[in-house]
């Protein structure tokens, strides 16, 4: 078994959204799609896109993941806040933590949790209402599916 069936695995026992409709044009390219090869069979319920929805026949489903490991940055503790006025980086911090919550802000700013692209989007958008306009300076990057 490969790694990347393995995560598959994973990822589908604990509940990832998957999706099983082959008449989608996005199929071939969509990771839930992937993953939902690998839901458990022990399972009598599990999460699934919607077949019967307009979008998800369309190909302009509103879930699709693409199914390639994309670059994600990981890591705020470093430089992240380094060159941000104090007052700036404490309104940031409790923002980002409002949104998420305590434990899964502090996984993105210790670098456990590589951040996705749609978080990465909001933390853009934050630091910028916020009044920063200086580059947003991660840890390190990763490459990973973007969950």
């Amino acid at each position: 078994m490969t790694n990347n069936e393995q995560l598959f695995r994973k990822k589908a026992a604990e509940g990832y959204l998957v999706c099983f409709n082959n008449d989608c044009p996005l199929h071939d390219q969509c990771l839930r799609c992937d993953i939902g090869q690998y839901a458990p069979s022990g399972n009598m319920i599990i999460s699934v896109v919607n077949p019967h929805h307009a979008h998800a026949t369309d190909g302009k489903c509103t879930l699709f993941t693409l199914n390639q490991k994309v670059k994600m940055p990981v890591g705020m503790k470093l430089h992240f806040y380094e060159d941000m006025p104090a007052r700036v980086a404490k309104r940031i911090k409790q923002r980002l933590i409002e949104h998420k919550c305590r434990s899964t802000y502090y996984q993105y700013h210790n670098g456990t949790r590589p951040i996705p692209s749609a978080m990465l989007s909001f933390i853009e958008q934050v630091c910028r209402e916020e009044g920063w306009q200086g580059p947003l300076v991660f840890d390190g990057e990763v490459e990973d599916y973007d969950w």
